[in-house]
């Protein structure tokens, strides 16, 4: 083989090597967002079911989350089959201390079939349990108001099962940096403009478009 047959082939290896390699990169999936594992999980309450994912960190006793719950609402009614919506728990217990109560409550009637219809009277009625020195007993009617085996309730609220749920939540929440509740983010990314129902509406219609 001559010399100028061999420098032909060698150019030939890097030409086809460097095609194979910019094809593999072409062709390579994008790396996930920073954190984006933490966003959601499996087991996560979903409510509703549409293209836009929407996913709130909250706290059951926080009042700007109680300001934000019948945007939301507002929200999902008005595009019925266009958002995905989760809740996962975040309670700022330093400042709520009540808001862990209310978490394991809405969790505890998880377990019962019963978690968006607690989440619901939960907010609805903020005012009324979060500002008790012990709001069990009021939790506790909400409870039979729903239906739900109050024995079970009570016992559920302290299980294991539902501590791990609530410690996974804001253990995700903390690996995501998120130091103040509602946190809200869009098709996995953090939603920074308030949660007013224009904002909130006006950047469903984005993603939709």
């Amino acid at each position: 083989m001559s010399r100028e047959t061999k420098i032909m082939i060698g150019v030939l290896v890097v030409v086809v090597a460097g095609m194979i390699g910019l094809f593999a990169l072409a062709n390579k999936s994008a790396p996930a967002p920073k954190g984006s594992k933490d966003i959601l999980r499996a087991t996560s309450h979903k409510e509703g079911s549409g293209p836009v994912t929407m996913v709130e960190f909250g706290d059951y006793e926080c009042p700007a989350c109680g300001a934000a719950f019948p945007n939301i609402q507002k929200l999902l009614q008005a595009y019925p089959g266009k958002i995905t919506f989760y809740f996962r728990n975040f309670p700022l217990t330093s400042l709520h201390p009540d808001a862990m109560a209310g978490a394991e409550a809405a969790e505890a009637a998880a377990l019962q079939g019963k978690f968006w219809q607690m989440h619901d009277k939960l907010y609805e009625n903020q005012d009324q349990w979060s500002e008790l020195a012990d709001p069990t007993s009021q939790l506790t009617s909400y409870a039979q108001s729903l239906g739900l085996n109050t024995t079970q309730f009570q016992s559920d609220m302290s299980s294991n099962q539902v501590q791990q749920t609530i410690k996974q939540d804001m253990a995700d929440g903390n690996a995501l940096g998120i130091d103040a509740t509602p946190t809200i983010y869009f098709d996995g990314k953090q939603f920074t403009g308030g949660y007013g129902y224009d904002a909130l509406s006006k950047e469903v219609q984005s993603l939709l478009k």
